[in-house]
């Protein structure tokens, strides 16, 4: 996971500016008359976050007809963020394409690789529509992560997949992704989830849900075997300098790189493995 820094949005700003837009006046007083709610919800999400306790926040398990807060629906409340956050022509939308730069050159922080196409909603506005719009609910993402995450709710933290906003630190600087060398030919890389031993038991089962929840070991395999393709005739050339220890420093080169970038890459974690094993060094490359 790569670290986002926290949408400065403010949410009154994206909820006037959506309600702004709705051509029906009833549905537009209707959605004001809740405003004191949504500013509630959106202030319980804020103090939650900061615990990693989000999960404590219950879930709407109503209809789409069925009233959330006052006179408004569920499929109301959705629909603030489909039609009038969403759509290129409306006004909100300039909060969406904001969002949507919180990710450096675009690459998606939940896999660290795919092209950011659209946002996720970190609690999907499927069971908590009071937060459809909340920025700080909208992760930008790509549609791999967005559509394939796990649809199931985290009843516990340790059940939370990371959250790019809020999950920093330790999650960031320290190495939980490792991967392990297959030797076949050509070789391939499997991917595991080790967090280290002085973590919590909460935060170590975090990682392990946000490795399974995104598909990652599926996926990060794709990623390595592109890699370790278009590796054989760079290191041919490295192994017939310098045989198994030119290969070797290469190897510790490429590591240095992409573990100075992010610790806990698919490249990192590769790099590592190839790097560390002996068959693969001494001409499993091949």
């Amino acid at each position: 996971m790569r670290a986002l820094a926290p949408p400065q949005l403010v949410f009154t700003d994206v909820l006037n500016t959506c309600v702004g837009s709705i051509s029906c006046p009833t549905l537009s007083q209707n959605i004001n008359a809740i405003s004191p709610i949504l500013n509630n919800a959106t202030q319980d999400f804020d103090t939650k976050s900061t615990t990693s306790d989000l999960f404590q926040i219950q879930p709407f398990t109503g209809e789409d007809t069925d009233y959330v807060a006052g006179k408004v629906t569920k499929k109301e409340l959705k629909g603030l963020y489909t039609h009038h956050m969403v759509p290129a022509k409306k006004p909100a939308r300039q909060y969406y394409d904001k969002l949507m730069l919180q990710a450096p050159y675009r690459i998606c922080p939940f896999c660290g690789f795919g092209q950011v196409t659209t946002l996720d909603h970190y609690l999907p506005k499927s069971k908590f529509p009071l937060l459809s719009i909340f920025p700080k609910n909208l992760v930008p993402s790509c549609a791999d992560c967005n559509k394939g995450k796990n649809a199931g709710i985290a009843t516990s933290r340790n059940e939370q997949c990371l959250h790019p906003y809020f999950d920093q630190g330790h999650f960031i600087d320290e190495q939980w992704l490792f991967a392990e060398v297959i030797h076949t030919r050509p070789a391939r890389i499997r991917y595991f989830v080790q967090a280290p031993n002085h973590w919590s038991d909460a935060d170590k089962a975090r990682v392990n849900c946000h490795f399974s929840d995104f598909k990652l070991a599926s996926r990060f395999n794709i990623q390595a075997g592109d890699e370790i393709s278009s590796l054989r005739i760079e290191l041919d050339i490295d192994y017939q300098i310098n045989q198994q220890t030119g290969v070797e420093q290469a190897l510790l080169k490429k590591h240095a790189v992409a573990s100075q970038q992010h610790m806990n890459s698919w490249k990192t974690a590769m790099y590592q493995a190839l790097v560390a094993d002996d068959w693969y060094c001494s001409g499993g490359f091949k």
